[in-house]
């Protein structure tokens, strides 16, 4: 996903490589046109020092293609593209997005503790909501409470902030998230008032469990989760352990 930040770099990598194109062509031109005066045309130390720069300019922009290519390929290469993307970004947004597109490699390959890896090197070097999502549930799904929140949080996963709590045990907090969020939207989501619910069924209050589940499932009528819960009453015990299983965490 491209953030703002992102857009803007390679906004003006696109930019910059219209204009070396361009420069690389006109040189070619001119020096076609010498040479073909003369035939003894000299390149000059200026023609060099645009040719080198338009080509260094154009490099940036090549961890955009190895990406395109790295969807394309098989596990291995697709791997080894991921990584040399990383590898010659040169901008700071570049490459924090190709090590996020690596972690997402990694989770297409329910490799967890390598798409931990990698998720928490694109946050070390630019802060991004979408790798902080990403450790959210792989941080949620091994157990790592105090990490979880601190990334869902900064992911604005406050759903997921409020399950951390009653994963956690603490039911308490959990219901203050999830009361302060459906407090604070102007539509609360069938899985605000789902989370809201399964907490009550947690302290005992049935009847306020069928009131919010009722209203979550008016919501979403359809969902299959939704009904897995209202069935399991460890639900998201279960789902988090089968995470963990899958990624292999």
């Amino acid at each position: 996903m491209i953030n703002d930040d992102l857009f803007l770099t390679v906004l003006l990598i696109f930019l910059l490589s219209v204009v070396a194109v361009l420069s690389l062509i006109s040189v070619l031109i001119i020096n076609f046109i010498k040479f073909s005066k003369d035939k003894k045309s000299k390149v000059s130390p200026y023609t060099y020092v645009v040719i080198v720069i338009s080509l260094l300019i154009l490099c940036s922009g090549l961890p955009f293609w190895l990406l395109a290519a790295a969807y394309d390929a098989n596990n291995e290469l697709a791997e080894k593209l991921h990584k040399l993307s990383v590898k010659i970004s040169v901008f700071p947004s570049v490459k924090s997005f190709m090590t996020e597109e690596l972690g997402a490699f990694y989770m297409r390959n329910y490799e967890g503790k390598k798409a931990i890896d990698a998720f928490e090197n694109s946050i070390k070097i630019k802060d991004n909501k979408q790798s902080s999502a990403m450790l959210c549930l792989l941080y949620s799904a091994n157990g790592e409470r105090e990490s979880a929140v601190k990334m869902c949080k900064n992911a604005n996963a406050v759903q997921s902030v409020a399950v951390n709590y009653i994963l956690a045990g603490d039911y308490k907090k959990a219901e203050e998230v999830i009361n302060n969020t459906i407090k604070d939207r102007e539509r609360p989501s069938c899985w605000d008032y789902a989370i809201r619910a399964y907490i009550y069924r947690k302290h005992g209050k049935r009847d306020l469990f069928e009131k919010d589940y009722k209203k979550a499932e008016s919501l979403c009528p359809d969902s299959k989760h939704l009904k897995d819960l209202y069935k399991n009453e460890n639900y998201y015990t279960d789902f988090y352990n089968n995470l963990k299983k899958d990624y292999k965490l």
